[in-house]
Order: C-alpha cells, then sequence, then structure tokens
C-alpha cells in the first residue's frame, strides 16, 4: 500500500465506502477522493472505495467517517451510500490492518444494520474477534474447528442447534425451548455435533472455539461476494512513499 510519510504521533484512519450500487468505478472513486484530506491514499476493491490517512491524535474517527459518508452521499445524492471505519492504528502494518478492517466493517455493517449508515470496527461487537485479517484465514480456521458441520448445507438443523446451545451457555433446558425441541432431542443433535467437530462440548474452550468459527462461517457468508476482492491502488497524483 502506498501512504503518505508521516512522522507524526498520529494513527493511521482507515474509512471504506460502498455505493448502493456496489460499483467502485464511475462517480464513486472522484466523490471520496474530494471528500478526504489531501493527504488520504486512495485504494479500490470490487465494491469499495477506500482512503487511508493520518489522523491527528484525539480526532473521533466516527465523527470523521460520517463526514466523509455524508459528503459522498450528497455529492451522489445516494442515500444508501454507507461506511466503514476503523484505527486509528501506528505504522505502516496498522495502517494495511486498519484497511482490512473498515473494508470488512462496511459490508458486514450493511448486513447487520442496513444502508446509509457509518459503522466502527469496534461496533461489530463479538465479530471483532473473526474479521480484519484475509477471508482464506477467517475460512481455514472455521473449517478446521467445525469440520463437516460447516461445509455440508444437510447439516444446517445442527449448526442452528449449535449457535442455541452456544448462546445458552450449555443449558439444554434454554436450547430446548428456544427451538421448541424435546430435550432427547437436542442430545441427540449435541452428540452428532461433538461427532462431527471432534470438540467436546463440556470443555468451555472448546465451546469458545465453536463460537468463533460459528462468527467467521457467518460473517464470510455477509461478506460475500466481497470478502475475496483484491485492493487495487486508484491513481491519485500526490508524494507518497511505500511503506510496505
Amino acid at each position: 500500500m502506498l501512504l503518505e510519510a508521516d512522522t507524526s504521533d498520529s494513527g493511521y484512519l482507515a474509512v471504506a465506502i460502498g455505493g448502493s450500487d456496489g460499483r467502485p468505478d464511475g462517480p464513486l472513486r472522484p466523490a471520496v477522493t474530494a471528500a478526504v484530506p489531501q493527504h488520504a491514499r486512495v485504494v479500490r476493491s470490487r465494491g469499495l472505495v477506500s482512503a487511508v490517512y493520518a489522523s491527528p491524535p484525539g480526532a473521533d474517527p466516527r465523527a470523521e467517517a460520517e463526514a466523509v459518508r455524508a459528503a459522498v452521499a450528497a455529492d451522489l445524492a445516494d442515500e444508501g451510500v454507507s461506511a466503514g471505519v476503523a484505527g486509528p492504528k501506528a505504522g505502516a502494518s496498522g495502517a494495511h490492518f486498519a484497511l482490512l478492517q473498515a473494508q470488512h466493517t462496511v459490508a458486514l455493517g450493511r448486513a447487520l444494520y442496513g444502508e446509509g449508515r457509518t459503522t466502527h470496527f469496534d461496533d461489530l461487537g463479538p465479530y471483532c474477534f473473526v474479521l480484519g485479517q484475509p477471508a482464506a484465514d477467517i475460512r481455514a480456521f472455521a473449517d478446521r474447528i467445525l469440520g463437516p458441520l460447516g461445509r455440508e448445507r444437510r447439516h444446517g438443523e445442527l449448526v442452528r442447534t449449535l449457535e442455541a446451545y452456544l448462546r445458552a451457555h450449555g443449558s439444554l433446558n434454554e436450547v430446548a425451548r428456544d427451538l421448541s425441541l424435546h430435550r432427547n432431542t437436542v442430545r441427540q443433535r449435541l452428540r452428532r455435533i461433538a461427532r462431527l467437530t471432534g470438540a467436546d462440548l463440556g470443555d468451555p474452550d472448546a465451546r469458545l472455539a465453536l463460537r468463533l468459527a460459528v462468527l467467521g462461517r457467518d460473517a464470510l457468508e455477509r461478506l460475500a461476494p466481497s470478502e475475496d476482492d483484491e485492493v487495487q491502488t486508484a491513481p491519485r497524483r500526490r508524494r507518497s512513499v511505500d511503506t510496505r
């Protein structure tokens, strides 16, 4: 990624913008370029245009991102323009990390909360523990923990039972009430889940791993089809330095 040299104590902020038509070309890119600070570096991926720039200490990242989103929405006359923001984070590696988080945030934020909003990565709750890394790594983790349970659609009812079990912190009675099932049916499903995943459902650490894997799987479904997009650098006539 190319970023302008920064020698201050400020951190890098990343703001990802998506229009309601899901296209980064055409008017979206110049609208974002006009809305962000002059020292920002603008990059694009399929469906999103993002900006990374040094943010002064004490700045409110949500307010900054909302100002960018509102300016772009007004420029394009598109009320569905959405923004995801992450950071500020220190250094070049922090800037790259913030960019990935912001792109995940705008995609998942739209799926969870609807369009026309600004969402900070920290607002994603437990999804924060599985996002902000390459989609391939999230998928590999989910596949490793869930095994056939996560890969085969025919196990949908077992996945729903597992989700209910994890929400209920292992209470059979609560799962049975939540899913309107008999306790014996819940026990049978949990035995099948344990067999397919190889997990000890009585172990809190195993349940935590399963919870993260389920969240990761759900996040990838919500992020599709942009989860595997590659970020491309947009042309920009500004002095910069390679910080990779």
